[in-house]
């Protein structure tokens, strides 16, 4: 049968006729040796006949959990094959790969540790597939203990170091408590939450998407989780009023959040959701002092006096200094007598007199012109 299944690689119409019979092979065969030739022979088909090959990928992850340990091992090296060359796409299914971390064979989980690293060299890899792992691994019908969980997340955390991604991972991890449905599942996801690092946007995240996990920090476990991410929170984040607003919330919905029977009563539910609400923002000193004015000025209206106006010089280029000679009000004008009657001898006399002040003009400016300089130096 192996060998008439080996012609399917020849066209599309032989592998789409006898790829029932293949993965019947892979699963029914008692062979060890068989089913790992068929796993390498489907290797071989999806990378010739992609798009032929995609309902049946679900088969292929099956094997990871064949009884073989051979079969697991070379199952894991075809798939991380097929996957670092985008021969198929990574999906939910990665978490049976995941799983894969905590198998019996130590050279499986080698396998498995070297696929999860050259993953993480591509971008945002794991974190895209992260919220899908998490949800399968704990899943109660998975059938993996806490302890595994908690050693698999331990690992895959490690990758995740973009601030950027794990804010985003806050808020994803605590939409999903809404959709838990055991106590198991609140513990896995509260674990989750502590192996993050926090900083002021991420813890933001936390705070405000309280509402989605307040009614299960009523347990232990859960309460125990988000008290150790407190304590990181501490030592990383650095606005402290933030840190304490989480934790007087967390203890308040652990204290006051479940009655007797466990159900949250409504009055007890009215408390929480107004201490859930965002706190005013406190006013700081800057404010404090506005405020102070404005109480000030409000209270002393009628008293208020306006300031006198003081006025400046303008200031520009001074004025050159006026010189002597285009001023007219330094010129000493002699006296003219006026003559009573007119003459030609009071003519005579009149035309000296102008040409005697015309002389005397003369020599003033003269004068004037010589100690001109002297009073421009001393101002100077």
């Amino acid at each position: 049968a192996v060998v008439s299944t080996q012609s399917t690689g020849v066209s599309s119409e032989l592998c789409e006729d006898n790829v029932t019979l293949l993965f019947t092979l892979l699963e029914k065969s008692t062979d060890e040796k068989t089913r790992c030739n068929i796993m390498i022979l489907l290797h071989d088909l999806i990378i010739r006949f992609p798009n032929l090959l995609v309902n049946w990928t679900d088969k292929i992850y099956a094997r990871l959990r064949d009884s073989s340990s051979k079969v697991r091992s070379t199952t894991i090296r075809v798939l991380t094959n097929l996957i670092l060359n985008d021969m198929v796409k990574v999906k939910g299914q990665i978490s049976e790969l995941a799983s894969c971390l905590e198998d019996e064979d130590a050279h499986i989980r080698s396998l498995t540790k070297l696929f999860f690293t050259e993953l993480s060299k591509k971008t945002n890899a794991i974190y895209n597939v992260m919220a899908d792992i998490i949800s399968h691994l704990s899943d109660p019908d998975a059938g993996h203990s806490a302890h595994q969980f908690q050693s698999i997340m331990k690992y895959l955390f490690e990758f995740i170091e973009k601030d950027k991604q794990a804010e985003s991972l806050v808020e994803k991890l605590c939409h999903r408590f809404r959709a838990t449905r055991s106590d198991r599942q609140w513990h896995d996801l509260s674990f989750c939450l502590s192996l993050m690092s926090y900083n002021e946007k991420s813890l933001k995240k936390l705070l405000d998407n309280i509402i989605c996990y307040h009614d299960k920090l009523a347990d232990e476990q859960v309460f125990a989780n988000f008290t150790l991410i407190i304590e990181k929170a501490r030592k990383t984040v650095k606005t402290e009023e933030l840190v304490n607003d989480l934790e007087v919330k967390v203890r308040f919905c652990h204290d006051k959040g479940g009655d007797e029977e466990g159900s949250c009563t409504e009055e007890l539910a009215s408390q929480m959701k107004q201490l859930i609400m965002k706190p005013p923002v406190k006013p700081t000193k800057a404010r404090k002092g506005r405020k102070a004015t404005k109480t000030n000025e409000s209270d002393n209206e009628d008293n208020f006096v306006e300031p006198k106006k003081v006025l400046r010089p303008v200031r520009g280029k001074r004025k050159p200094p006026v010189s002597s000679e285009d001023s007219d009000d330094d010129l000493e004008l002699p006296e003219i007598q006026q003559p009573t009657s007119v003459s030609e001898d009071s003519d005579e006399d009149f035309e000296a007199s102008l040409r005697g002040a015309s002389s005397k003009t003369k020599n003033t400016k003269q004068v004037k012109t010589k100690t001109a300089p002297a009073r421009r130096s001393s101002r100077r």
